[in-house]
């Protein structure tokens, strides 16, 4: 009977021990659950604040295909037909509008940028002006006009080296102009080249003028003579 009694007591305690085991094992389960959920909350959270970020639409900057403005103009003229997809406003740097020619202009609007070139033409420089030879202190008429083809090209009409009326044509880059190299007729029937590279200014009043130019006539090797030109406009 005592042996009986003992086997009902360690029987009994190895049940509480059974039962008690699968309660941990239960809870240990519940919790684990509890966590995975935490965890794929958690995730889930991550993945919204992220996702409006990532499938935010590039911004597309778009331009003419040509841009072409004057001397003096200003960022508004540079801008005029250039929009962007989203809201955002258009901002252009990298042109000195005192300058004439090729120049790469920077849009942007956002995070997007986009480098086009702006044609800067030479139209303000024409006008009819008055020059002087070298040292010499009297004053010649000529007119300059701006070229039909070329948005920086101009022509300069007048008696330029005093051996009567003569034309010559030059090209605006910056402010620098470099002059269309041309052979002049000698009087007796030879041809010389003839090159030149002159400026131009903007005066105080915001008028654009041809400042100077230096005419280089090649006689032959060795055998040069420079002529120069100091313009004013009337």
């Amino acid at each position: 009977m005592h042996l009986f009694f003992f086997d009902y007591i360690y029987i009994f305690i190895n049940k509480k021990n059974i039962l008690l085991h699968n309660e941990i094992k239960i809870i240990i389960n519940l919790n684990l659950k509890k966590m995975r959920k935490g965890i794929l909350c958690l995730a889930v959270v991550a993945l919204l604040a992220v996702f409006p970020t990532s499938c935010k639409p590039d911004v597309v900057i778009t331009a003419p295909e040509s841009i072409e403005i004057e001397l003096g103009s200003t960022d508004a003229d540079v801008l005029k037909d250039v929009t962007a997809s989203s809201k955002d406003e258009v901002t252009v740097t990298g042109v000195n509008y005192d300058h004439a020619g090729e120049q790469t202009a920077t849009f942007a609007a956002g995070d997007a940028t986009l480098d086009k070139v702006v044609k800067v033409k030479t139209t303000k420089l024409a006008g009819t002006y008055e020059f002087t030879i070298d040292d010499s202190a009297a004053l010649i008429s000529c007119t300059i006009t701006q070229s039909e083809t070329d948005y920086n090209k101009i022509n300069i009409n007048g008696n330029l080296l005093g051996l009567g009326e003569l034309m010559i044509s030059a090209f605006g880059q910056g402010n620098v102009l470099t002059m269309e190299e041309f052979e002049m007729e000698l009087t007796g029937g030879d041809k010389v080249p003839v090159t030149g590279v002159g400026s131009f200014e903007k005066l105080e009043s915001g008028v654009y003028q041809v400042k100077e130019m230096t005419i280089t006539v090649t006689y032959g090797v060795g055998d040069t003579e420079e002529y120069v030109l100091a313009f004013e406009k009337k």
